[in-house]
């Protein structure tokens, strides 16, 4: 077992005193899957996350957004093949899709995760994306696992400084 399968094993513990468990609903955006179109997707979250627990979800304004990048003259068949991987996941209802100006995936993504804005990751989602934006917004949103892709190697962020102080809350409550 390798030096970063160990290190996310214990990452992955850590979470799990904060409420997550198996199987981890991973919430992706339309980037990931666009991404990574030639790699296994579920097979790297499977040995990323040490487990065949997985959920993989995305939401309806993500499909959206991949949809979006297929008009045009120029339609390319990456993103067809990225929107049809994306049909395979568990669809995640947002309730944007009715809205007359619709939000952005970025702002679906927020939503989802963080629902009342209270910077709590209520339903306990591990989140994938590619986005550094949302990456950072979401470090303050605790507990919030989240992973992005390099080079077709999944990584796994470490646990940020609002999900530690988290988790040494409950270690002193115990």
């Amino acid at each position: 077992m390798g030096k970063r399968t160990k290190q996310y094993k214990k990452l992955m513990r850590a979470f799990e005193l904060l409420g997550f468990r198996q199987p981890y609903q991973l919430l992706m955006t339309s980037d990931v899957v666009l991404d990574t179109i030639k790699l296994d997707l579920i097979g790297l979250f499977e040995k990323t996350l040490s487990t065949k627990g997985l959920k993989p979800m995305i939401t309806q304004c993500c499909i959206r957004a991949l949809y979006a990048k297929n008009v045009g003259p120029n339609r390319d068949p990456a993103v067809v093949a990225a929107i049809d991987r994306a049909k395979t996941f568990e669809r995640r209802r947002c309730g944007h899709l009715m809205d007359k100006d619709p939000l952005t995936e970025r702002e679906c993504m927020l939503s989802v995760v963080d629902p009342k804005g209270k910077g709590e990751n209520k339903f306990r989602y591990v989140v994938v994306t590619q986005d550094e934006w949302l990456r950072d917004r979401l470090r303050s949103v605790v507990p919030t696992p989240l992973m992005y892709v390099r080079r077709s190697v999944m990584i796994l962020e470490p646990m940020s400084s609002s999900s530690v102080q988290a988790r040494e809350r409950e270690e002193r409550a115990k």
